[in-house]
């Protein structure tokens, strides 16, 4: 199945573009042949449009021509090869990789030859091989394994371009179970329940080898695999190769990796200056004090930098490190992103920072902390508090980290560990004192935030609402009816705000009306997660007219278990639901559905009303009804 991205309007009778030619009419008839010869021509003006770098006029082409050929069973590995360079040039990879796998798809499974001997549907036969690299970049490394097996040719393509092999990836494309928790990580747990999660593969180090060697020193992007895949010949295969280009480190948790062996990659990978942009280590317990002093010497303009779990990285060490490379005191380093989730100097990172300006350039901070064991390592902060009691009077005009978008503290908030050293009523404490949350912020996630205070909670978002494009705060006793009517309120109307993803599960203390007044003022969500909240049949009808909107993004995950919702408004959204299923034209007779590659890309994906007392088994099955077009997956566990 391949869902086209984005939502585009419907494509036109034909292009814009007046001195092209006019889309060829769809066949009258249902004939093999007449629907090939009409894919045939559409893939022609399509690859005309791509040469004049018309994306768009390419895009509709190939959408119909791909949309025909689906219907007709006609398997065209070139179709789906010049879409994704299409898509890649319009800037949306995903859905440039998903149709690059396809191409890979049918042209290995390409067995019958056509007149000229070559498989008839074999793009890389069919295609210049120029074209054909740049459909197998999109490839993942196990993808391009694969490649090799299907035909001499592929494999002699595949071995002697070095490029193929400059951006190793390990990572498998996530499910649509997966998809989902990577939008709502509060809602992750649910959706793995009762479901086997895949064991992650294992690569072997002949593999990793391999890709050292066939690279031939045009690596770009030096990955190393969870499990014992850097052995000593495929780390002599890495070093055989001279000043390298890279662009990024990236040494993934669980990695089999001594102490020595880092410090060679590391010297290895950092010998060719400052050309390296991110390195992450998470969890790589042979990181430590002494390497971070290197990085920070050797990548003074570093971007990215990954050390969550690492407890032998001293915070304070680490500002010192990246202290010594400033020419100011008051300087700031280069580093746009860091990630320190679970580690156990998060609390004194927040002091630090509340007085020396060293990382007031980041842009992305991400300081969750998720492992309970993370607690127990933390030193008491009775002298950080002293401090900050201290500078009260004296705190900065600006918050530490103004040019802040994206900011993550889930679990520094969370109540379970008040019997530890690391109280969470402390550490909530520091983040208020800090102003850690700066105007601007675009991405604010608080999972368990149950300690934070009402006051705090209030002033910092009231900061970064009107920017705010993501915002989950769960289990927060303080989020009151108060709290969001004071924030409905600062939004003047006809202001509106630029919420996308919404997570305020758990928060027992708003009213609906309360809940009502901050959804009102937010008709772009997308995603949306109300459970075990006081929301009800107002706030699901408010959600059904941003739905019925026709310029609004259209909402695809609403999760409202354990709520007040009842069986009549729950029909009413799903009707809603498919009304707009059939005005983006996927009403019965139009010959398509959502395992069409030209289909849109909005579609309701989950509905959860588990739960919901005022939800009937009839109900539910009337719901079921109006969503199956669009394959929704419905949750509604009818209690009694």
């Amino acid at each position: 199945m391949f869902v086209a991205g984005k939502k585009r309007k419907a494509a036109p009778a034909a292009p814009a573009a007046p001195a092209a030619p006019a889309a060829p009419a769809a066949p009258q008839s249902s004939a093999p042949e007449a629907a090939a010869a009409a894919v045939g021509r559409w893939h022609a003006s399509a690859a005309e449009r791509l040469g004049a770098r018309q994306y768009r006029d390419a895009l509709d082409y190939l959408n119909r021509a791909v949309a025909l050929a689906h219907k007709e069973g006609i398997r065209d590995a070139r179709l789906f090869a010049t879409r994704s360079l299409v898509l890649h040039k319009l800037g949306e990879v995903s859905r440039a990789q998903a149709d690059a796998s396809a191409a890979v798809r049918l042209g290995a499974g390409a067995a019958e030859p056509a007149a000229d001997g070559t498989a008839a549907c074999d793009f890389v036969a069919r295609l210049p091989a120029e074209l054909s690299i740049l459909v197998l970049r999109l490839l993942d490394t196990r993808a391009l394994f694969a490649c090799r097996a299907v035909s001499p040719r592929w494999r002699a393509l595949v071995d002697s371009a070095p490029v193929l092999w400059s951006r190793p990836s390990f990572a498998a494309a996530p499910d649509a179970v997966a998809e989902l928790a990577q939008q709502l990580p509060a809602y992750a747990a649910k959706l793995h329940r009762g479901r086997r999660r895949p064991a992650a593969a294992r690569v072997p180090p002949r593999v990793l080898r391999g890709i050292f060697e066939r690279s031939r020193g045009a690596l770009q992007a030096l990955v190393v695999p969870a499990g014992p895949a850097l052995d000593a010949r495929a780390l002599d295969a890495l070093l055989a190769h001279r000043r390298p280009r890279l662009e990024r480190v990236d040494v993934a948790r669980g990695a089999v990796l001594s102490r020595a062996s880092a410090a060679r990659l590391l010297a290895w990978g950092l010998a060719a200056g400052s050309g390296v942009a991110a390195i992450r280590m998470p969890h790589c317990v042979q990181l430590d004090d002494a390497l971070i002093g290197a990085i920070a010497r050797r990548v003074p303009r570093l971007r990215v930098l990954d050390i969550s779990g690492c407890a032998n990285v001293r915070v304070r060490q680490l500002f010192r490190a990246w202290g010594a490379t400033l020419a100011d005191a008051r300087d700031a380093t280069a580093l746009e992103e860091l990630r320190l989730d679970d580690h156990p100097g998060i609390p004194e990172f927040f002091a630090y920072s509340a007085r020396h300006r060293h990382f007031s350039a980041l842009r992305v901070l991400h300081a969750a902390i998720r492992d309970q064991a993370v607690y127990a390592r933390v030193a008491g902060l009775g002298p950080l508090l002293d401090y900050l009691q201290r500078t009260d009077d004296a705190q900065p005009a600006e918050p530490p980290f103004p040019r802040l978008r994206e900011l993550n503290i889930d679990g520094v908030w969370d109540a379970a560990a008040r019997a530890s050293r690391f109280e969470s009523r402390h550490t909530a404490s520091l983040v208020a004192r800090c102003r850690l949350v700066p105007p601007g912020l675009e991405r604010l996630s608080a999972l368990d935030a149950a300690d934070v205070a009402a006051a705090p909670l209030l002033a910092s978002l009231q900061r970064c609402l009107p920017s705010l494009r993501l915002l989950h705060v769960t289990r927060a006793a303080g989020l009151d009816s108060h709290v969001l009517q004071a924030l409905a309120g600062a939004a003047q109307p006809p202001a509106v705000l630029r919420l996308a993803s919404l997570d305020l599960s758990g928060c027992v203390a708003a009213s609906a009306q309360a809940l009502l007044a901050l959804v009102t003022l937010c008709p772009g969500l997308v995603h949306v997660n109300l459970s075990q909240t006081a929301a009800d049949n107002a706030v699901l009808a408010r959600l059904a007219e941003f739905v019925d909107m026709r310029d609004s993004c259209g909402l695809e995950v609403v999760v409202l278990e354990a709520t007040d919702i009842t069986g009549a408004a729950a029909r009413d959204f799903a009707a809603a639901c498919a009304r707009r299923w059939r005005r983006l034209g996927h009403g019965a007779g139009s010959g398509s559905s959502i395992d069409s590659a030209s289909s849109s890309a909005w579609r309701l994906r989950l509905l959860d009303m588990d739960n919901c007392p005022a939800v009937a088994s009839d109900a539910v099955a009337i719901v079921r009804d109006l969503l199956a077009a669009m394959a929704t997956r419905v949750l509604a566990a009818v209690a009694g």
